[in-house]
């Protein structure tokens, strides 16, 4: 059984809304300083992502940017997924540095506090380019 696009599309959206309330619930138990919690969730939430983005947005980026949009529209694209691949790079980092693996170049919280506002600011974009194609 096939799954058109929009359905897709769909799902990934809800997907990615679970994720942001997922991301809201780990950064609830990271202001009560349960930081083992607020990591465990959040590595489930990036792994989920990281499914996400292999199975369904990088197909949908190239799809998009090959057909002829208007440049603001293709713009907009580029700097969702820029944006969702340096939130990766991100939590790699940052999960180098908790693991000591390698050392922080920077306070640990604020890399924490930049990474939840480019995850939220991601996921808003997301949800615009969603209304921009589907509604």
């Amino acid at each position: 059984m096939l799954i058109n696009v929009k359905t897709l599309a769909l799902i990934n959206l809800a997907v990615q809304l679970f994720l942001i309330l997922l991301l809201n619930y780990a950064a609830f138990f990271a202001k009560k300083k349960d930081l083992n919690k607020h990591c465990n969730i959040i590595r489930i939430g990036i792994g989920i992502q990281i499914v996400a983005i292999v199975t369904v947005m990088w197909e949908s980026l190239l799809g998009y940017l090959g057909n002829a949009q208007d440049k603001s529209f293709n713009m907009e694209l580029l700097i969702h997924h820029s944006l969702g691949i340096l939130l990766i790079l991100l939590w790699i980092y940052i999960n180098l540095v908790v693991a000591g693996i390698i050392r922080s170049r920077g306070d640990l919280r604020n890399m924490m506090k930049s990474a939840y506002i480019i995850w939220t600011f991601t996921f808003i974009l997301g949800l615009h380019i969603y209304i921009k194609i589907y509604l």
